[in-house]
Parts: structure tokens; C-alpha cells; sequence
């Protein structure tokens, strides 16, 4: 079950009132948190990047969230692991600028800085039966996750799953996209992941999204609505219909439905609220997802000839004007495509660039575009 509720704008007293009826509707906040229960909240903060800019979690959701467990007896932690380096400092001003910082201590609730990680089983895995994920992770009780909608430049779409990846720790998240460059077999990964972290409850926060260049570079877009469910593949098959995403071509929900995890048939979800999926469908009405040619009419062949097609089919990373070589798209490239000069553009080689988008992602200046080539847009009308 999923449950949409209508939220026009970030004001705290309506936001707790629709995070509250959210969860009313599984039965209350109780009946996930128990007194003295170890409650990791896992928001995106996918860089150091203001509430008003649409690519972190609002921290008026995080504060609600975090109240309700606080009220039900839970002993809350705030957890994440952003793009890029994952220490003491680097969490520090993210957790400042993103304002999660303020809504903690609004909450009474604690910031992680335990940048350690634990080895854990996950015998549910396809690729990964055991893996390192952050500590609190590992140790929680409950894990409630509060995604932000947006688009991705590699995955199309990020939600509930998908903000999961954030349970690696900072470089680590690089091993991931070398060992599986290819786009079905990262989102397997992903999947993983998130299986392994147990979450309880997820909620999507869709009252502003990021469409376009997301997942750092896109547009915000006023959409209205909170998704909330005990079942994050349901949340993102409710998201991904509101926003006209085709899962075919979203890799994280073709690889879930391959595996039984999520419906291709959105008759088949059941969603209540005080919003229904037509109605939220039409809020989101100009919503506007960039497709990567990852869908299945594009996969070639394995070696040498279908990697160098793949290569030549996807869009690649283009360094804009805005680029100021702070080097940071070449720090955070898990291939090392990408070289930088001082007072220049960036550059990336593509023979060597695996097109996961790190540098856009990660670019503080909106400075990566990422563009479709010619051989792109003649395959689409194949």
C-alpha cells in the first residue's frame, strides 16, 4: 500500500499534520517504533546544498519524522553518507547548509559522525551477499528513509530506492559504479543495497522535486504531494507514475520487476490518502525526465564492438562556461576519466568514461551537461 497526501508548501505545522497521516495509515508511528528502539532517519543529502534548491531532503520532513519517533520512544540518529569525502567536517557542513542541522535540534535528535562502516550479511543479495554499509546503519533497530523526487542523470529516476546508496560510505560509493559500469547490473546493485539496510518505512518528498538535470543540476518543481510506505519499491512505482516516468526505461524499476520486487501494473497498487494517483499525476503535470538510452532497445552485445556501441549510444558529460576547475568532477571520477587545468574547462576522455555522471552529480557550479549524442537520438527513432 501507498499513500499520497496533498502538501502545497513547506510549512512545519502541515507538513507533521501529512507525515502524521501518513503513517496513521499503517497504523501510527508506534507500530514501527518501539520505546527505547536504536531509529536511524536517512535522508538525502546528496551534497552541500540548501533546502530551496530541491536536491536534499527538506528538513521540515526529517524534524516531523523525527518528533513522531521521539513521541513513540525511539532514540533517533540522523544518518548519511553524501557524494565525495565522508568525515567529521564534510558531514558538519552539509548537515549546516542543508538546514538538517536546525531540525535536529529542533527534534532532539542526534547527528551521526561515526564515519565508520560494518561488514554484514545479505543473503537476499544478487551480487552482493555481504557487504560494508555506515555503522548506525548496521546497528538500527528501524531505518526510516526519506528520499527527495528527483531525476538522475544515469539512474533517470531517484526516490526511495535509490537514496539508499547513500548507506556507502563517501569514495566507497566509486568501487560500486567500476565493478558495475553497466547501467542493469548498477542498478542490481543498488537493489542490493537497500535490501540490506532493512528499511522499515520510506518516505518520498515530492512538495518541490528536481526534474530535468537532476539529481544536483536540475530545476525545482512545485509538485504538492508527500509518498509515504512500508514498501519503498511501491513508493517509487507510485512516484515514478506520477511523474510520466517510463519504469522500462528508469534501470532500478526495470531490475526490480525483473526480480519480482516491484509491479509493472499500476492497477495493481493499491494507494490511499487524501490524494489519488490521477490527481497527483495531474499536480505533476510539466514534470520533465531526461532519459539516458539505457532501456533495453539500446543494449548491445557484450566486448569489445558492444561496449564501444553502448559508448557511442549513451549522452556524455560536457563542461559548460560555468566550469571553474575546482577539480572536484576529477577527484570524484571512479575511472579517473576526467583532467583539469588550471583557468580551463575540464575535460573527459571518453574511451575511458563509463557515463555514470559522478561529475555531474558532484559539480558545485551546475557546470556538467549532459548531452545526447547524434548517434543517440537516430537510434531513438529506430
Amino acid at each position: 500500500m501507498v499513500v499520497l497526501e496533498n502538501c502545497e508548501k513547506y510549512e512545519y505545522e502541515l507538513v507533521r499534520e501529512k507525515v502524521s497521516a501518513i503513517f496513521d495509515a499503517f497504523g501510527g508511528v508506534a507500530k514501527f517504533v518501539k520505546p527505547g528502539a536504536k531509529v536511524v532517519l536517512k535522508p538525502n543529502l546528496i551534497s552541500k546544498k540548501r533546502p530551496e534548491e530541491a536536491a536534499t531532503t527538506h528538513p521540515f520532513i526529517l524534524r516531523a519524522v523525527a518528533e513522531l519517533c521521539v513521541e513513540a520512544g525511539g532514540l533517533v540518529t540522523v544518518a548519511e553518507s553524501p557524494g565525495g569525502v565522508y568525515d567529521k567536517a564534510a558531514l558538519k557542513s552539509i548537515y549546516k547548509a542543508s538546514g538538517i542541522e536546525d531540525a535536529a535540534m529542533q527534534a532532539g535528535v542526534e547527528l551521526n559522525y561515526d564515519t565508520s562502516v560494518t561488514k554484514i550479511q545479505n543473503p537476499v543479495g544478487k551480487y552482493l551477499k555481504t557487504l560494508e554499509i555506515l555503522t548506525p546503519l548496521a546497528e538500527a533497530d528501524v531505518v526510516i528513509d526519506l528520499a527527495k523526487l528527483k531525476t538522475h542523470g544515469m539512474m533517470v529516476y531517484t526516490g526511495a530506492v535509490k537514496n539508499m546508496f547513500g548507506a556507502i560510505a563517501g569514495v566507497d560509493k566509486a568501487e560500486y559504479h567500476m565493478k558495475m559500469p553497466d547501467y542493469d547490473s548498477f542498478a542490481d546493485t543498488i537493489i542490493d543495497i537497500f535490501l540490506s539496510t532493512k528499511v522499515a518505512f520510506s518516505i518520498i518528498d515530492a512538495i518541490t522535486g528536481m526534474h530535468k538535470d537532476g539529481p544536483t543540476a536540475g530545476d525545482p518543481i512545485d509538485i504538492g504531494v508527500l509518498i509515504g510506505s512500508d514498501n519503498a519499491f511501491e513508493a517509487d512505482r507510485a512516484a515514478m507514475y506520477m511523474i510520466g516516468a517510463d519504469i522500462d526505461r528508469v534501470p532500478v524499476a526495470r531490475m526490480a520487476v525483473e526480480r519480482g520486487l516491484m509491479t509493472a501494473d499500476i492497477a495493481e497498487l493499491e494507494v490511499k490518502g487524501g490524494c489519488d494517483l490521477e490527481r497527483a499525476r495531474a499536480l505533476a503535470k510539466g514534470f520533465v525526465v531526461k532519459y539516458n538510452d539505457s532501456n533495453s532497445r539500446l543494449h548491445f552485445s557484450d566486448g569489445i564492438i558492444g561496449r564501444a556501441l553502448e559508448k557511442l549510444i549513451k549522452p556524455r558529460p560536457v563542461f559548460t562556461k560555468e566550469c571553474r576547475s575546482c577539480g572536484k568532477c576529477a577527484m570524484h571520477c571512479p575511472v579517473k576519466a576526467i583532467t583539469v587545468e588550471k583557468g580551463k574547462r575540464a575535460k573527459a576522455d571518453l574511451n575511458i568514461c563509463i557515463r555514470c555522471y559522478c561529475c555531474q552529480e558532484l559539480c558545485p557550479f551546475k557546470a556538467v551537461k549532459i548531452k545526447k549524442t547524434l548517434a543517440a537520438r537516430i537510434a531513438q527513432k529506430i
